[in-house]
């Protein structure tokens, strides 16, 4: 994935306004009531922690922002209390910049436990030591969280609820957005750490579809990570392996052929993806195929396997932008060896 370079268009596909971004606190406020919490529930909607969640996340935030700006001796007055409109939103993130610059404010808070806290929050406190600081494009809103997207040369899209409030509702405008943020581990869950550094920039149509086809990349290859732990991604490729194939089926019901055709073209590649990739020890995603694969089941296959299947196979990768134009060729010229 190229990285984002902000520049000014003529062509309009990206706008660089007057302001190069504004950092804003979007969560610390006031917990609404139990019963507001209970009708979101009731209409699906759980993109945000549980109060005793949030008691939690600022029980324990709060402390160690107020640690790390007495140790570093960053502001006078920077409030020992959180309450409503009591925060500069500039000191803030300057203090968490210095938390986030390394692990030892956060291991000497853990260590000193200036507040008392209890085991479970130290122990959540010490796993945001696996959080995630880059920038992000926030591309969609989903009913179980909103979709972060980094922006990386090997994109990961992330599932990311709010704090107080789902994020959907604190964010300034709709999707894609552009932002700094840092992702914290809760629980089997990933939030943010309150803050959001926001560039209010527009894309363009051409921006817009590299970033959809990032998106969908990185739903297919290792779909959407939802917990910041040490986790397997065998059944993840296995599944991405999974909604490539039923995209291709769809692609060659759209290049008219017979259903009869259709079923034997998906279900020869079908057995590739099965034999050569998911199977494969660890697991490879489609998008990873390569000419050599290509060669080693062709021979495995005393070279009978269907060759317009996997010719098939390789324009629809290469059309819909999944694999690049180099191992396109090669793969190709392959294909057309009798």
């Amino acid at each position: 994935m190229c990285k984002l370079n902000i520049i000014t268009s003529e062509q309009g596909r990206l706008e660089k306004p007057t302001k190069n971004y504004r950092p804003i606190i979007v969560q610390l406020q006031n917990y609404p009531p139990e019963a507001d919490y209970a009708a979101k529930l009731k209409n699906g909607t759980d993109m945000n922690l549980q109060p005793d969640e949030c008691d939690q996340f600022y029980r324990i935030w709060w402390p160690l922002l107020t640690y790390v700006n007495k140790q570093m001796k960053l502001f006078n007055d920077f409030p020992s209390q959180l309450e409503n409109d009591n925060i500069n939103q500039q000191d803030a993130a300057v203090i968490r910049n210095a938390l986030w610059a390394s692990d030892r404010l956060l291991q000497d808070f853990i260590d000193s436990n200036p507040d008392n806290l209890s085991a479970a929050d130290l122990e959540l406190a010490a796993s945001w030591k696996s959080r995630v600081a880059a920038r992000f494009f926030i591309m969609r809103h989903l009913q179980k969280y909103s979709l972060f997207l980094n922006d990386s040369d090997n994109p990961i899209v992330y599932g990311v609820i709010g704090i107080v409030s789902p994020i959907p509702e604190i964010l300034p405008y709709a999707p894609p957005i552009l932002v700094d943020a840092v992702l914290l581990p809760f629980g089997d869950k990933i939030i943010f750490d309150s803050l959001l550094n926001s560039y209010p920039v527009r894309f363009g149509s051409g921006i817009r579809k590299g970033l959809n086809n990032q998106l969908r990349h990185a739903q297919e290859s290792r779909g959407v990570v939802t917990s910041l732990e040490a986790t397997d991604l065998t059944q993840a490729i296995i599944n991405g392996n999974q909604k490539i194939l039923v995209a291709f089926y769809k692609g060659l019901a759209k290049e008219g052929l017979s259903e009869k055709m259709q079923h034997e073209h998906h279900a020869n590649i079908r057995i590739f993806v099965k034999d050569r990739l998911s199977s494969a020890i660890p697991p490879r995603s489609l998008l990873s195929v390569k000419v050599a694969d290509l060669e080693a089941y062709f021979s495995a296959c005393d070279n009978k396997a269907n060759r317009v299947s996997f010719k098939r196979l390789v324009k629809f990768l290469c059309d819909s932008d999944r694999i690049g134009w180099e191992e396109t060729e090669r793969m190709e010229k392959f294909l057309k060896r009798q």
